[in-house]
């Protein structure tokens, strides 16, 4: 294998081991920022439900108030009740009694239902926040937990990437064009720019290569690429074995 394949079989290996660690870098990161969404969820829902109660404090105050000035009507009528002495102003009077006292109950059963809805409301919430706050005591838990955890995964990233410095130095003084042609290839073929040919087919897309194409990639003097997904391409005595075992 001459040294610019060799190199650019050591510079994929780099970038697969940087993309273990940055997988892992990014769950851990993405489930913090799924925590924190459903954290910041709970807390909006929360805080809607608390305008609304107090919406509802606000009509039952304002409907005892009313229920209060129904008592007064109530009274008052009673008072003038007892002063009338002709039957048709007493029977009128009776009939706003009346009308006062349906008033009176309806609005007192009214007041009665809110206030219990208001109390089942009141527990409901207090319940959610008991769910917030232990939710908050997690994310809390787990950002600390995270933190070190990801400022070493970074240091790991970063410890690895600076091993390509050297290799990227080799691979630009051989052609300057084969580090673009590997970072486009890197990014259009879901990380994988150099890929080992197996048993005649390009290991990343499948295809049976042309026979003489396969003989010069085994000689490991030329560097190759596939016709299809234009990987680089490259053979070692690992393949070699493990094809000869399969025979």
């Amino acid at each position: 294998m001459n040294a610019v394949i060799a190199a650019l079989v050591e510079l994929q290996g780099i970038d697969d081991e940087i993309r273990e660690y940055q997988v892992q870098r990014d769950e851990l990161a993405g489930n913090l920022d799924r925590l924190r969404s459903i954290l910041d969820s709970m807390g909006k829902g929360l805080d809607d439900k608390r305008e609304r109660l107090a919406e509802a404090v606000r009509f039952h105050s304002d409907k005892r108030i009313e229920l209060q000035a129904d008592a007064e009507r109530m009274n008052n009528a009673k008072t003038k009740l007892v002063a009338v002495t002709k039957t048709k102003e007493y029977a009128a009077m009776q009939r706003e009694m009346d009308t006062l006292r349906k008033k009176f109950s309806d609005d007192e059963a009214e007041l009665e239902r809110l206030a219990q809805a208001i109390a089942e409301y009141q527990a409901n919430i207090a319940s959610e926040e008991q769910k917030l706050a232990e939710l908050r005591a997690e994310v809390t838990r787990e950002e600390e937990s995270s933190a070190e955890r990801l400022s070493n995964l970074t240091a790991t990233i970063d410890q690895i990437a600076s091993k390509k410095k050297n290799v990227t130095a080799a691979l630009t003084a051989q052609d300057r064009t084969l580090l673009p042609r590997y970072g486009r290839i890197l990014q259009q073929r879901e990380g994988k720019a150099v890929v080992p040919v197996v048993a005649g087919h390009c290991s990343g897309c499948r295809m049976m290569l042309p026979p003489q194409q396969y003989i010069i990639i085994q000689r490991g003097e030329q560097l190759m690429s596939c016709p299809s997904c234009q990987r680089f391409l490259f053979y070692t005595a690992e393949v070699a074995a493990a094809e000869a075992a399969g025979r």
